[in-house]
């Protein structure tokens, strides 16, 4: 895999804000507390968790994935898996040293990635959520836009149940 140069997350957060801004899309960026958990989120912002887009890192092979479900959804890893050819005992959580390189911390992790090698996986649900709020790459930064718009961005996005009510 081509090693994408790594970005602090105040750089990766820029870039998203980049990335949206050249597709034209309306965003808002809220500052807060660090958030690395939904118990974060319920007791340091005034989020609504139910109009969230959780996004984890995973790592096959030398390719890196990102899952993207609502916020109280659970990821069926199987099914993940299989949406990305990968067998369920391939897929690992990204380690730290992968968010780095990606520009992403822990509790910040982003659906809209610019690096284009990156698949992210969208659970079918996110596209019927409206306006949601998401990771920027920081713990201290959510995004706030269109789901519809959320699905778009990615260079490979792939769409597939991944959740139990997907």
């Amino acid at each position: 895999m081509d090693k994408p140069t790594a970005l602090g997350p105040a750089a990766a957060a820029l870039a998203v804000s980049e990335v949206l801004t050249a597709r034209g899309v309306a965003f808002t960026v809220h500052r807060h507390g660090e958030i690395r958990t939904v118990d974060d989120i319920r007791s340091r912002t005034a989020f609504d968790v139910e109009n969230s887009v959780k996004a984890m890192a995973f790592t096959h092979d030398d390719r890196i994935v990102l899952a993207a479900v609502p916020g109280p959804a659970r990821i069926r890893y199987g099914l993940l898996a299989a949406a990305v050819g990968a067998r369920r005992t391939d897929l690992a959580a990204a380690s730290q040293a992968v968010l780095r390189r990606l520009g992403m911390e822990p509790g910040g992790v982003s659906p809209v990635c610019q690096d284009p090698a990156v698949t992210v996986v969208f659970d079918p649900s996110v596209q019927r959520m409206g306006r949601v709020l998401c990771g920027s790459g920081r713990a201290d930064c959510t995004l706030e836009l269109e789901a519809s718009d959320l699905v778009t961005i990615p260079a490979h996005a792939v769409i597939a149940a991944i959740t139990a009510g997907g």
